[in-house]
């Protein structure tokens, strides 16, 4: 449970996979409504979780057998709103989902479906809370060659206006950037409007294919976290301002760090990186955007102060509009005003 220490502070999020938000009775709900037959061995034996052994694991059959139940526009609408409910009631004002276009053959559902179930969900969380939300599509490491050219084709076939930003995911180990550059590059230059760039990079692996991603240009990279073992590298991504979606607790599960004291999260702000926390599978890991603020405060040492500012830049680092920036930012100046700046004191009372 998120505490007192981060409660207040406004949020935003640039780094979670739309599926690995579905938690364990939502997955059962789904399954049960579309007739999938969840292995009830990625269940915790209570219920309540979700259980891997290591990263590949996770990635290959707990994270797929779970996704395979959201098979309908609706329940895209069902897993995204559920979500953005969650994270407004923590304080967030922003956030950014990752979609694939594996999801369409693992489940069936068209891409305009999933998309368009997705937009309804972010629709009817901003109609309850006032939350914002948008859509990087993602190329899948274990998916390459013909597969990628397909997802290309998929991604340029329905360019929905929530639709921001590019990227590329998955396990480093299963397949990696090079091989991807053609048919990424194809999408950002024909997608008719500017695309964020961004990428999976130097989690799973070492800094090698930190370096390999800036062939791409890119303003941000999911993860990031082992450009710290190349101090080289550390300079040129502070050189050239690219951000790092910082998932500390997802490091953690998924065995990249034994524990948060080896986490370099705190070494790479005193180096001047700039970072955004994020939960990347909140309904796999248990954990959510507010817990992540909490974990940065009591685990890294990270002030309220400096949590105001990992908001502010997040939202200057997100592929939002230049308008709605301003809107967000302008919400988070308000929401400090209100929860922390000192009351004027009233007047004297009368004698």
């Amino acid at each position: 449970m998120q505490q007192d220490s981060t409660r207040n502070i406004p949020k935003a999020e640039l780094h979670v996979h739309v599926e690995g938000t579905v938690r364990p009775d939502i997955a059962r709900q789904l399954a049960k409504k579309n007739g999938v037959t969840l292995p009830y061995d990625i269940f915790t034996p209570d219920g309540q979780g979700y259980q891997w052994s290591g990263f590949i694991d996770l990635v290959t059959r707990v994270y797929q057998a779970m996704a395979q139940c959201v098979r309908t526009r609706d329940d895209f609408k069902t897993i995204t709103e559920d979500y953005l409910d969650r994270c407004a009631k923590e304080g967030a004002v922003y956030v950014e989902i990752i979609a694939c276009c594996g999801q369409t053959h693992l489940s069936g559902i068209s891409y305009k479906d999933m998309i368009d179930g997705i937009a309804d969900g972010i629709d009817a969380a901003r109609a309850k809370h006032g939350i914002e939300a948008r859509i990087n599509m993602t190329f899948e490491r274990h998916r390459p060659g013909v597969e990628a050219q397909n997802d290309a084709d998929m991604i340029l076939s329905y360019k929905h206006p929530y639709i921001v930003g590019l990227d590329i995911a998955g396990g480093e180990m299963a397949g990696d950037i090079p091989q991807f550059m053609n048919d990424y590059n194809r999408v950002v230059q024909n997608f008719g409007r500017p695309l964020g760039i961004r990428l999976h990079a130097a989690e799973n692996v070492g800094p090698q294919n930190g370096w390999d991603a800036l062939a791409l240009n890119p303003s941000r990279l999911g993860h990031g976290v082992r450009i710290v073992e190349d101090a080289t590298l550390v300079d040129e991504i502070v050189k050239r301002g690219i951000a790092l979606e910082v998932c500390p607790t997802s490091n953690i599960l998924a065995g990249v760090y034994p524990d948060f004291a080896a986490h370099p999260l705190k070494k790479l702000v005193d180096r001047g990186v700039r970072i955004s926390l994020n939960s990347d599978d909140p309904g796999l890991f248990g954990n959510s955007i507010g817990e992540e603020y909490r974990v940065a405060h009591d685990e890294f040492g990270l002030t309220r102060d400096q949590l105001v500012q990992v908001t502010r830049d997040a939202i200057n680092d997100s592929y939002a509009d230049a308008a709605l920036k301003k809107t967000l930012l302008n919400r988070v100046d308000a929401m400090v005003a209100a929860n922390f700046n000192p009351r004027r004191p009233g007047p004297a009372p009368t004698p």
